[in-house]
């Protein structure tokens, strides 16, 4: 398969902190005539109340050098932006398997260049008073509760915890509604 990491030794570069850090290292590398992989993903982040979609490295710092042979290796690590490189126990740097590579790039390429972790937008879900709902986000996964109310972005479900009652509010895309609960009978 001939595609953009063959021909080359690829590394792992840690950039320093922030996104325009990353970016420089990126630009950096490639202005030396590395070849560069700095996959990024698209999240949404909550803060102070409000939701906000951000754009940030899809490996907290991490970006993918290739060094083509005869090309020195040694520039990487004094380049701007580049906090250090990855190395292993002997102290040498860390090649990263090309296979890897090409599934990093191919999530990227199928997402229109960034992976998407955003929620995808579903249908507005019309809830009714001690509807089953399914949690599937966080430490109560695949626990099942009555709906309770909601308000904004925010779902009021009744759990049964430890034998007791308890409401839980949880972010509207971490629960889903289920169909008719089936209660066992005894034979």
């Amino acid at each position: 398969m001939d595609d953009r990491f063959t021909g080359c030794d690829w590394f792992a570069v840690v950039s320093h902190v922030g996104l325009a850090q990353y970016e420089l290292a990126a630009k950096e590398l490639e202005r030396q005539r590395y070849r560069v992989l700095a996959p990024l993903c698209r999240k949404e982040r909550r803060h102070a109340g409000k939701t906000e979609t951000v754009t940030k490295p899809l490996f907290d710092r991490y970006l993918f050098a290739g060094v083509h042979p005869g090309q020195s290796f040694r520039p990487i690590v004094n380049t701007r932006g580049v906090a250090f490189v990855v190395r292993g126990l002997s102290g040498a740097p860390c090649r990263v398997p090309l296979a890897a590579l090409r599934c990093i790039q191919d999530r990227c390429d199928a997402d229109g260049g960034v992976v998407d972790f955003t929620p995808a937008k579903r249908k507005t879900v019309q809830w009714q008073k001690d509807q089953p709902v399914r949690i599937v986000a966080g430490p109560f996964t695949d626990f099942v509760g009555l709906f309770a109310g909601a308000s904004k972005d925010v779902v009021r479900v009744v759990l049964d915890l430890f034998g007791r009652e308890t409401l839980v509010s949880f972010e509207d895309q971490d629960v889903v509604p289920v169909g008719p609960v089936m209660t066992q009978h005894a034979a």
